[in-house]
């Protein structure tokens, strides 16, 4: 028996076996299909338990309660689940090739359930885009196309994604074109609400001037980010260690061009050719907690760095969390060149 046929009952099934064969695949549900193995409907141990209350037994078939408008996706659309499941908050859909036969399923073992989180999430969107001009002559830089969406889309889609709808954006130059894109979200499915700041503010000034608005640990990422990283275990990390703040932290490579000498007093002991140095950088992406607030300043151009630099100072805990998906800082035009390559095969 393939694992899909380990879900199958026919109408005719009584709510005995019915009941079987759902203990027995542990998912809570299985699937009602014809002679020939094409959806009819699916039934459920709710189902069953309501059945059983309105005084059907448990030889009473199942043909007259089993759900008859069900969900389901078709195999060459399978990119459609995380929508139609995140809908209607169900944890299990079939996959049906055309002819309506049952093929496959997807379930939390091999597509993650999106629950709705209040989180908020600062996205910074205000900055000038002076090393991408021409481009950003007369958009702001998040709006920048990357494939076929604003950079700024792309961002919000992936928190979407993980269910994270409540979005901050932080904007100034050229903010009426973020503003008239994206209005209050609905249409992207999230709330929106726009921090306008009428001077320049830095991240961190813009982190208290949205500070109403944080009152539960939340995230801050530059508008100009383009990854793929698992929000979800960022912010898990950050709450199991009791963090303050946690910065998403990106390996990064330099090559020296040159021959390195190790020298002790004149005298060289080796020579290394042209190696490579690795360092941790900040990938633009935060997880912080409300408790930060306290220590920025009120209207003041104030950095992300020097928000880290004195929660350090005062024994406040500041944790890293790796990196490991796609990142991309699109800050010069190469980088928005290979951005548009790399969102064909990572995104």
């Amino acid at each position: 028996m393939n694992k899909i046929e380990q879900f199958f009952v026919k109408p005719y099934s009584s709510i005995i076996h019915t009941l079987n064969v759902i203990d027995e695949n542990a998912k809570g549900i299985a699937l009602v299909v014809d002679e020939d193995f094409k959806l009819l409907g699916t039934v459920t141990d709710g189902d069953i338990r309501r059945a059983l209350i309105r005084g059907d037994n448990l030889r009473s078939t199942i043909d007259s309660i089993y759900n008859k408008d069900f969900k389901y996706v078709y195999e060459d659309e399978k990119e459609n689940s995380n929508e139609i499941m995140s809908e209607y908050k169900i944890r299990f859909i079939p996959v049906l090739n055309r002819k309506g036969v049952v093929v496959d399923f997807i379930e939390p073992d091999n597509f993650q359930y999106i629950n709705e989180k209040r989180n908020p999430v600062l996205i910074m969107a205000g900055g000038l885009g002076t090393r991408l001009r021409p481009l950003t002559d007369d958009i702001p830089k998040p709006m920048l196309k990357v494939g076929d969406k604003p950079i700024l889309e792309t961002i919000i889609e992936q928190f979407k994604a993980k269910g994270y709808t409540n979005i901050l954006l932080s904007v100034n130059y050229k903010s009426e074109v973020i503003e008239n894109y994206f209005r209050d979200g609905k249409d992207f499915g999230v709330d929106i609400t726009y921090i306008r700041e009428e001077k320049r503010l830095g991240t961190g000034g813009a982190i208290k001037l949205a500070q109403q608005y944080l009152d539960m640990p939340f995230f801050v990422i530059n508008g100009d980010i383009l990854t793929n990283l698992n929000f979800d275990k960022m912010m898990a990390l950050h709450l199991k260690n009791n963090f303050n703040m946690t910065i998403g932290a990106r390996n990064y490579e330099i090559q020296i061009p040159y021959g390195v000498l190790n020298v002790n007093q004149l005298e060289v002991s080796s020579l290394e050719e042209k190696p490579i140095v690795n360092f941790l950088v900040s990938g633009g992406v935060y997880a912080l907690s409300p408790q930060v607030l306290k220590f920025i300043p009120e209207d003041e151009f104030y950095n992300i760095t020097d928000l880290i630099n004195v929660l350090t100072k005062e024994n406040y805990s500041v944790g890293s969390y790796p990196i490991e998906e796609y990142w991309m800082d699109i800050g010069k035009l190469n980088d928005y060149y290979q951005a548009n390559e790399d969102i064909k095969k990572f995104f």
